[in-house]
Parts: structure tokens; C-alpha cells; sequence
């Protein structure tokens, strides 16, 4: 069946365990170079920790998946990120912080769909704090032999009772777990909500991965920042199994 998606493309993964090795980082909140806000001062230096981590251990890929910047996209902190990053394949994606345009100028236009060896991985744009139509009915028509990974912006799932569930969920929250679960997506990744978790939703496991800028609360109604350590969390896939877990680095 063909799909209507901006571009699939088809590489295969060599390498000596014959599997493959993802690192997902979000919500980087980049601040200006010349940000004064004590708060904010951390920032840099835990991104910089984060992309030291993955230079060192290779990845076969790494997704930065949104909100690059504390200034809403502002383009001296993306251009500052992309000096920083290591010298192997990444995909950048948006989030309702970014400005999807700018994003593909600097970092490159991300694929709809990407197959490897090991897996196939979807790439969605939830920006606009929403899930497309086009993207779910994609997403139900596609076939995959491999495991399907998901990256997107906002978790498909209200995660607790705290802030952001409750001002800032994706809009269409059920209306997108129910696409995924009727999809080949068996694995989704996300952001957004600035703090971690691994739910087990119908037919497939979610992981939230948290910013280096700051944590907040998943229980708290107010806005609540929790004490933190930077993390990079890392994808496994082998023998058609997908194992994930949060290195704190």
C-alpha cells in the first residue's frame, strides 16, 4: 500500500552485535548565550554532558525530539546545539516550542518513516500540540516485519494528574493512542512532560524521557519543579526486542 508521507528511506545498520543503538534527548530549553537567570545558568553544561555521553558511546542514531530552545525558537540556541552534536546520524524533530521550518533549515527536513535493518522507526511533528489525521491514518496503513518505533514530541497519554496534564496534554490524546494501538507501532518516545516514565497503554509501551533543563512535577496541579540529574535515555534493539532505560550522566 502506498502511504502518503513525506519520504521513507531504507538503510541498512552494520555493525559487530548486528542490533542497533538509539539515544533519545528532549526539551533541551536551550537558553541565550548571554541568559543571566540563575535558574537557567545549568542548562548548557547538562546538554553538553548529554552529547558528551552519546560521542563517546557511538549511538547507530540520535533523535533530539523538541523544544530546542527557552526562547521559543530562537535560532542562536539551535545553531549553538548543532555545533555541539556528535559526528553520527541525527534526526531532529519539533515541539510546541520550535518552529518546524526552522527546524529543517538548520538540522534538516526529519523522514516520515525510516527503515533499518533491525527496526523501523516513525517520526511525527506534534507542534502544533496535536496529531495530524494524515499522521494516524499513516500510521494504521503501514506494515512493518520489524518492530516499529515511534518518536514524538508529546506523549499520545495523560501521564499523572500534575501541570501538564492538565493545561498542557496533546489535544488529541485518545484520539492518538487509539491510532497507535491500531498501528505496527509497538514502541513510543516522547517529551514534553519534563520528567520520566514507562506505561504500558493498549498494545504498546510508552516511555517519557526528561529535559535537562528542569523536571516538573506529575502529580502536582501547580507548576512544581522537582531536583534532578541529566539524563540521555538508550534504545536497544535486537532480536526483534526493544529494551530502553535512562543513563544519568
Amino acid at each position: 500500500m502506498m502511504l502518503s508521507i513525506q519520504y521513507v528511506l531504507k538503510i541498512r545498520v552494520c555493525n559487530n552485535s548486528n542490533d542497533m543503538n538509539i539515544h533519545q534527548i528532549t526539551d533541551l530549553h536551550i537558553p541565550d548565550e548571554n541568559v543571566t537567570e540563575e535558574q537557567y545558568l545549568h542548562v548548557r553544561e547538562n546538554v553538553r554532558r548529554q552529547l558528551d555521553y552519546t560521542n563517546k558511546t557511538k549511538p547507530d542514531l540520535l533523535v533530539v525530539s523538541g523544544d530546542l530552545t527557552m526562547n521559543d525558537a530562537c535560532e542562536s540556541g539551535c545553531l549553538w546545539l548543532r555545533d555541539q552534536l556528535p559526528d553520527i546520524p541525527v534526526i531532529v524533530i519539533p515541539g510546541n516550542h520550535d518552529e518546524p521550518e526552522m527546524i529543517k533549515r538548520l538540522f534538516g527536513e526529519w523522514p516520515w518513516r525510516q527503515d533499518y535493518e533491525d527496526c523501523s522507526i516513525v517520526f511525527l511533528d506534534t507542534s502544533p500540540d496535536l496529531m495530524s489525521k494524515e499522521d494516524m491514518s499513516n500510521l494504521q496503513a503501514a506494515e512493518s516485519e520489524a518492530p516499529c518505533i515511534l518518536f514524538m514530541h508529546h506523549p499520545p497519554h495523560r501521564i499523572g494528574t500534575g501541570f501538564m496534564t492538565i493545561n498542557q496534554p496533546l489535544l488529541n490524546c485518545d484520539e492518538s493512542a487509539a491510532a497507535i494501538s491500531n498501528s505496527i507501532v509497538e514502541h513510543v518516545f516522547c517529551g514534553h512532560y519534563h520528567n520520566e516514565a514507562e506505561i504500558l497503554c493498549d498494545k504498546f509501551m510508552l516511555y517519557l524521557t526528561p529535559s535537562p533543563a528542569f523536571q516538573i512535577s506529575l502529580n502536582q496541579a501547580q507548576f512544581s519543579m522537582e531536583s534532578f540529574v541529566p539524563s540521555v535515555r538508550t534504545i536497544h534493539v535486537c532480536e526483534n526486542q526493544v529494551t530502553s532505560e535512562l543513563v544519568f550522566v
